[in-house]
């Protein structure tokens, strides 16, 4: 419970610097509160609990997942197999959805108007699913930049090495049962 604590407080220190860095003039400045997102994205890390996306977004967790199946919103999935929100993604989302509310004044089907807004600027990438066909693997990659690439291997990476540590420990539980 404490992840999700700790996650949730940094993923709105982490939308409120992005809303103040919207209005400031100043080059020097932004970039501080740049440096500050990083920070907090830093404690996010790469993805959200479902729950907390949820909570932040101010819609239920049943309705979040019909945006997660219609492939709008990307999800990682952890090691052990629980699907979570991408953490840029939900940034860009809250983003967006903060701009309609305080910019255009929209506060009926906010969340379908980001969506629509961020989609004409190919955000959020919708994540890639299990069974992609090669050909939308290759359009894919040659949407991506070489900074989301190497940020995908990363993950990738990660998840490798959790699995792997996961294997280890659990074959040396075994072979102490059996000694």
């Amino acid at each position: 419970m404490a992840r999700r604590d700790s996650v949730r407080r940094a993923l709105e220190v982490a939308a409120e610097i992005r809303r103040a860095a919207r209005h400031v003039g100043d080059e020097r400045v932004a970039r501080r509160l740049r440096r500050a997102e990083r920070l907090a994205r830093r404690e996010i890390g790469p993805s959200v609990p479902k729950s907390v996306a949820a909570t932040a977004l101010g819609v239920s967790v049943a309705a979040l997942d019909r945006w997660i199946a219609s492939g709008r919103l990307p999800v990682v999935r952890r090691p052990r197999g629980r699907e979570e929100v991408e953490a840029a993604a939900l940034l860009d989302l809250l983003e967006e959805v903060s701009r309609l509310r305080e910019e255009e004044g929209i506060v009926r089907r906010v969340l379908a108007a980001a969506f629509a807004r961020l989609g004409q600027g190919g955000l959020p990438r919708p994540g890639l699913r299990p069974n992609t066909p090669a050909r939308e693997l290759r359009r894919s990659y040659l949407a991506s930049t070489p900074v989301e690439r190497l940020r995908e291997t990363a993950e990738l990476s990660y998840a490798a090495t959790s699995l792997a540590g996961y294997g280890a420990r659990r074959r040396a539980r075994g072979s102490e049962r059996g000694t």
